[in-house]
């Protein structure tokens, strides 16, 4: 990627989808972008499929199209990985795989038996996925471990896995177990890691391919606080190792709301483009190509993008600048106006606000009041989640005497989303647009702290919905031109 940090973008995309990607591309000024899964299999790298019908052909085209609109195309490879479909995991080759270490068993087994008794031993300790055994010529998969004294216990354990022949073992026959990774990879020992990297070698080289990253390079994404701060530690460490090298912020996945976490928001990504420009540094952004079409912010995103690293590489940030942006703690947003100027705003958001509802003999329910704080007396951004079962109807806040209503009902597993131009939407969990909300009122927010209300009404007296609030405020913009 040359001698300096650039951003890039990583997602997975089929051929025929390759010039909307190349559009996003300019949309958010990556001059770099990585396919992710560019392989069906591992070991002899053949290409995938969706990404390259025409195997070397179309990945030489698509290399030669984007570098015509200025972008380089790249690939990510797991590093001297094997996957379990590839030839290089037949059964002629599986003495070949690197091995974690030796194990012993306790007593001979025979071709039918699937709970079986090894000696304990540090090997076992090791992470694994597969849990792969190899005995002579047989590949063995154990469901579960479980101590007994100086042995281990393996039980539901699959025999003759992966092509192999489940046949009888004496206890002395020597035991090995293979090393794998989360992503159910295996690798090569010596005398058959040349082969791996020399087809590698030469299918990068035959399609032309200059930009590739490596699994062995570390990516993360930003999920709370404490991991933000963690971050900015190490990106100081490395700022400060006087390397030369370009410094990479590793990689950060957007991604949509499921049952474990809620969607990306652009408060974390902008987070992290201030990151990048504090340090100069570049970064992978991970949008997968669902994510792409089901993510309601992508262009958002893009618009970002652009703007943050144009403000990163023009060379106005001084070092005082620079120094603030780097507060792990400090949220920021950037604005670029019809003068091209940049409006860089301090930007806080507010911890999530759960609503307690007081009982309440009627449909109209009132939260116990919260307390917000501005470092400025002026407008701010809401966005307010409802959760569970229960609708809420014409949500209100009142602050200072004032109150801003927004006539509408929102449905479990939406959002009203409350922006800094005074314009509300209902969104669903991703921030799709499902319809345009005209608030009644107007609501500054005091310098300081405020006290707020919060009421809503519900179809049905008796129940409680699950309501939480999140609001934002920014302070006058630094104009930097």
């Amino acid at each position: 990627m040359g001698q300096s940090a650039k951003p890039y973008l990583v997602t997975d995309f089929a051929e025929k989808d390759f010039e909307s990607v190349l559009d996003r591309c300019h949309q958010g000024g990556f001059e770099y972008l990585l396919h992710r899964y560019p392989f069906s299999t591992y070991g002899h790298y053949i290409w995938n499929p969706d990404f390259a019908p025409q195997g070397d052909r179309s990945v030489i085209q698509m290399v030669q199209e984007a570098a015509s609109e200025g972008v380089d195309l790249g690939i990510f490879v797991h590093a001297d990985a094997i996957s379990t479909n590839d030839a290089f995991f037949a059964p002629r080759f599986q003495k070949q795989l690197l091995r974690q270490g030796e194990v012993r068993l306790y007593d001979d087994i025979n071709a039918e038996q699937r709970d079986m008794a090894i000696y304990k031993s540090e090997v076992l300790n090791v992470p694994s996925t597969l849990n792969l055994l190899l005995i002579d010529d047989e590949l063995i998969s154990y469901g579960t471990m479980e101590p007994a004294g100086e042995l281990m216990l393996l039980h539901h354990c699959q025999r003759g896995v992966f092509g192999t022949k489940a046949v009888a073992h004496h206890h002395r026959t020597p035991t090995y177990k293979v090393s794998d990774d989360p992503e159910r990879y295996v690798y090569p020992d010596g005398s058959l890691r040349d082969s791996v990297r020399q087809r590698l070698t030469k299918r990068i080289n035959d399609v032309g391919i200059t930009f590739v990253e490596y699994s062995i390079a570390p990516g993360h994404e930003l999920l709370n606080e404490a991991q933000r701060v963690q971050n900015v530690e190490r990106w100081s460490a490395m700022e400060n190792a006087g390397t030369g090298d370009p410094l990479m912020l590793g990689w950060f996945r957007i991604h949509v709301a499921d049952r474990h976490q809620h969607s990306s928001t652009l408060e974390d990504l902008e987070w992290l483009l201030a990151k990048s420009a504090a340090f100069d540094a570049g970064y992978g952004l991970v949008i997968g190509q669902t994510i792409m079409h089901k993510y309601g912010q992508v262009d958002s995103i893009m618009t970002l993008t652009r703007i943050w690293d144009e403000l990163r590489t023009s060379g106005k940030l001084d070092e005082e600048l620079k120094e603030s942006l780097k507060d792990p703690y400090q949220d920021w947003h950037l604005e670029q106006n019809y003068l091209g100027q940049f409006l860089l705003y301090k930007q806080q958001v507010s911890r999530r606000f759960r609503c307690n509802f007081a009982p309440s003999d009627t449909e109209q329910l009132s939260a116990e009041p919260m307390e917000w704080k501005a470092e400025e007396e002026g407008g701010f951004a809401l966005r307010i989640q409802v959760e569970g079962k229960v609708a809420i109807t014409d949500p209100t806040v009142r602050i200072a005497g004032e109150e801003l209503t927004f006539p509408c009902t929102i449905q479990p597993n939406q959002f009203l989303v409350y922006g800094f131009d005074a314009i509300a939407r209902i969104t669903d969990r991703d921030f799709n647009v499902l319809e345009e909300v005209t608030p009644i009122g107007y609501v500054v927010l005091p310098q300081g702290r405020s006290e707020v209300s919060f009421t809503c009404k519900v179809a049905n007296k008796k129940n409680r919905p699950e309501v939480s609030l999140r609001y934002l405020t920014r302070e006058s913009p630094l104009v930097i031109d």
